[in-house]
């Protein structure tokens, strides 16, 4: 009888594969377990271990990502393909966070759940073009393939030319994954929407989230819920060094959010449905500029306002980004926070604000400030956003016209002359009551084709 061991290596490799590809979980290690010539042939063949079978049925995370390092590793250079029973579709994003980094490599993903299963070819993705990259990654916040019948369990996507592809994913999850449990995720594109006030996002949760993210250029984040989670001790700051374009819809934890985040490069910020007429709660500590606001002027929704304003000069205070859009979407301040940050944005060029409480103060700031001159000297002027050329006011509710027409004819007068490629080009004015149509009048005589009113 011929003893195993006289079989020629190329045999018995291709024994191991049919072995390794009938399903066994763990296939290749058994094999390396019986002796120490199959362990060479094994280990030293990259084919055995093109198939990565994951089961995580009682397996910690820790567990599967140290099987992918192995399985990754030994089949070097080869491509190689996922085969992954759920118990749990929570765990989906720390699992595939495993296999990502390789993705010129990954070729085949099979994911089970329930009696579901989805195949894709991630070869399809990858080899149609020479360059690779991971882009946008989409957070649902909810229970996976509850009632609203909106799963249907596709993960990879993929669009570009023959030059290059973008990949991205779309996961399903009643929560933010613990950062402990994924590896780094360098996708450009986060968009988080919270589906349910019973799944939502904490700022503790999120700011861990995100530093497992640090190849960022685009963050959105999308609530339903006035329940705050604050921060019960300050968080290490965040920070995403690309990320240049944030948005904030419908949540209540923007000053913990913008207060922890470190963004150089930001150019534009769109803060959306962040008025709440509820009282938030404290922050953690109190800050400068957290006093009362001198002006005293009305608002619908003061608490909030007093959060986004705080949280806004955190930012700009830590960061000093080049911000360009500033885009405010039933979202206010209080009339000193307008004052700090409007004094701090030398190159926003675009700033609009709908459905604003803000004041006929506020409007002011728009007008040219007289710089104190020494005795004998012609006076100087400065303005606040100096590159300002396009402003937006929709739905303002208590600012005058009077105030409006007063601060840009002003304004235009002395950047038409002072600085005219910096001046107001675009000037929007809709739906503001004390806004009048003779008030219009006044203001196009001046601004003529650059002022629009609805």
């Amino acid at each position: 009888m011929t003893s195993v061991h006289s079989f020629p290596p190329e045999l018995l490799i291709d024994i191991f594969i049919h072995t390794c590809r009938a399903g066994a979980l763990f296939a290749p290690l058994a094999i390396c377990a019986v002796c120490k010539f199959w362990r060479d042939v094994c280990v030293a063949s990259p084919r055995i271990w093109q198939l990565i079978i994951v089961n995580d049925s009682y397996r910690r995370i820790s567990s599967i990502k140290a099987q992918a390092d192995i399985w990754i590793a030994r089949s070097d250079p080869l491509p190689f393909s996922v085969d992954v029973e759920l118990t749990d579709f929570e765990r989906v994003l720390p699992i595939m966070s495993c296999f990502l980094p390789y993705l010129h490599r990954w070729m085949d993903c099979r994911i089970s759940f329930d009696g579901r299963t989805t195949h894709t070819r991630l070869s399809d993705f990858t080899l149609s073009a020479p360059r690779r990259v991971l882009h946008h990654l989409d957070v649902r916040l909810k229970v996976p393939f509850d009632t609203d019948g909106n799963d249907d369990g596709k993960i990879f996507f993929s669009w570009g030319t023959s030059f290059f592809r973008h990949i991205s994913m779309k996961v399903t999850a009643s929560s933010l994954p613990p950062p402990n449990s994924i590896n780094t995720l360098y996708f450009t594109s986060l968009d988080i929407t919270e589906s349910s006030c019973t799944q939502t996002v904490r700022s503790p949760e999120l700011l861990s989230f995100l530093v497992r993210c640090p190849n960022l250029e685009h963050f959105y984040l999308h609530g339903v819920s006035s329940e705050e989670g604050i921060l019960s001790t300050p968080h290490a700051i965040v920070t995403l060094p690309r990320l240049h374009t944030l948005l904030l819809g419908l949540i209540c934890i923007q000053r913990s959010i913008l207060s922890h985040i470190h963004l150089p490069a930001l150019r534009e910020l769109r803060l959306h449905h962040l008025n709440m007429d509820v009282s938030l709660d404290s922050y953690l500590t109190e800050e400068q500029g957290d006093s009362d606001d001198e002006a005293d002027d009305f608002s619908q929704s003061p608490s909030s306002d007093h959060h986004t304003g705080m949280g806004f000069r955190k930012l700009i205070q830590r960061s000093r980004p080049p911000l360009e859009i500033l885009d405010m979407d039933l979202s206010d301040m209080r009339t000193k926070d307008f004052k700090w940050v409007f004094d701090r944005l030398p190159h926003l060029k675009q700033f609009s604000i709908v459905g604003s409480d803000m004041s006929d103060k506020v409007v002011q700031l728009f007008k040219p400030v007289p710089m104190q001159a020494a005795p004998g000297t012609a006076g100087h002027y400065r303005v606040r956003l100096p590159r300002l050329t396009t402003l937006k006011l929709v739905g303002g509710q208590q600012f005058s016209g009077d105030a409006l027409v007063d601060a840009l004819s002003d304004r235009i007068a002395y950047t038409d002359a002072a600085t005219p490629n910096e001046t107001l080009t675009n000037v929007v004015v809709s739906g503001c009551p004390n806004f009048t149509a003779n008030d219009g009048i006044r203001l196009s005589s001046l601004l003529h084709e650059r002022l629009h009113l609805s």
